[in-house]
């Protein structure tokens, strides 16, 4: 049922939906968009109440992803769920805090590990 997903691969954890970014980077315009396109669609076909974003793979990445990022959050609180990043690289890690995005807009974690306990 997942596997029609070319930029993201899911599964679940401890009742919690969670999406690994395969692309290692995340620049051209294309690539951004079928990637957001793939998270709304899992959104909204899942409606999660616990959803984890996974950036382990990812080495560079466009602010770009941030939009969908934020639609997808505000499907799943719209939904009464919750939404939380990890396994960011410090570089991007450093964007995020950079835009005021990191513990404000975006819980983000360390580990998956992490962020599954943090729910």
């Amino acid at each position: 049922m997942w596997s029609e997903y070319q930029h993201l691969t899911v599964r679940r954890a401890d009742g919690v939906l969670v999406v690994e970014l395969i692309d290692p980077k995340l620049f051209d315009t294309a690539t951004v968009t079928q990637l957001q396109d793939e998270l709304l669609l899992l959104v909204d076909t899942e409606r999660p109440s616990k959803m984890i974003v996974d950036f382990g793979r990812v080495v560079h990445c466009s602010t770009a992803v941030i939009n969908g990022l934020l639609r997808a959050k505000k499907r799943i609180l719209a939904n009464g769920g919750q939404l939380k990043l990890c396994g960011m690289s410090s570089g991007i890690r450093d964007a995020y805090k950079m835009l005021n995005l990191d513990g404000t807009v975006f819980q983000i974690y360390d580990t998956l590990e992490a962020a599954v306990l943090a729910f």
